[in-house]
């Protein structure tokens, strides 16, 4: 389970406003979409740096988010914390949050996307964050920001699937990512796959029921669309985006994808993994 944690008390109910939250507020997907919500109203003005904050929200400034992990993005990336020779004292417009008409603020990203780090990255490391206006001070100013805090993404309770997909939501024209876990396969007949050796079968089902293949399974493995990268330590994955992977029909609507793992040569069902990733089209 999602865990917030701060240098103060955080009280997580329906009837404490917590200063901290999120949606979702569990089990959350770092390759999927996190919003990230402040309420002002839950500082400790007694704390200077908090009562400083919260008297720049009432004057109507703007907030801003500073994140350090699981990345921190260097001078002159486009989400940089801050810029110029002072940058704690000029926050990243890029990094202003959404101020809501409830007087909360929010900030909406995709973690492995934002931080440009792989899923396995934000689960090891978290997201570390604090807010701040973008004047914050320091320099011999006392500061005007939050105390730090961090949002623990845990990895899913249950083991997935050798074979899976992320994210979990897909468009037509979405960036996705097949990823195969060799090293953890139980299917003896696919164990220890070769480098070159991991290729994807792929089909789209149309909402009308029929299909379109890239290639039928006895000759996947002489695509080289369809060839699995090696990324080391027996693991192979492949980044598409379906609308190019797939030789569409533009007068009809993508219902599912179909991807099977399978040996380079495909001759029975030895040679390619049990489940299928199975991936519902949204919204196109």
């Amino acid at each position: 389970m999602k865990k917030i944690t701060t240098a103060f008390v955080l009280v997580l109910s329906l009837s404490v406003t917590a200063q901290i939250t999120t949606i979702p507020d569990e089990n959350i997907d770092p390759a999927d979409s996190l919003e990230i919500i402040f309420d002002p109203n839950g500082l400790d003005v007694s704390v200077e740096h908090q009562g400083l904050l919260k008297d720049a929200v009432d004057a109507g400034e703007d907030m801003y988010i500073w994140t350090w992990k699981p990345a921190e993005h260097p001078g002159g990336h486009p989400f940089v914390n801050g810029v110029g020779s002072a940058p704690w004292k000029n926050s990243n417009d890029a990094m202003k949050m959404t101020k809501n008409a409830n007087g909360t603020f929010s900030w909406k990203i995709v973690p492995t996307l934002f931080y440009e780090v792989d899923a396995t990255t934000v689960y090891a490391e978290d997201i570390h964050f604090l807010i701040k206006a973008k004047d914050g001070g320091g320099y011999g100013d006392p500061d005007v920001k939050t105390d730090d805090q961090s949002i623990a993404i845990d990895p899913p309770a249950t083991e997935r699937n050798p074979f899976y997909h992320f994210p979990t939501k897909v468009k037509i024209d979405d960036v996705v990512t097949l990823r195969y876990e060799n090293w953890r396969e139980e299917k003896a007949s696919m164990q220890n796959l070769a480098e070159d050796d991991c290729y994807a079968y792929a089909k789209a089902v149309y909402t009308d029921g029929t299909s379109v293949q890239i290639e039928n399974a006895f000759n996947v493995g002489t695509n080289p669309k369809l060839n699995m990268e090696y990324i080391g330590d027996s693991n192979f994955e492949m980044l598409l985006v379906p609308a190019d992977h797939f030789v569409l029909d533009p007068n009809k609507e993508v219902d599912f994808l179909e991807f099977v793992v399978m040996k380079k040569n495909f001759a029975t069902g030895a040679d390619r993994v049990t489940d299928a990733v199975i991936i519902p089209i949204f919204c196109q």
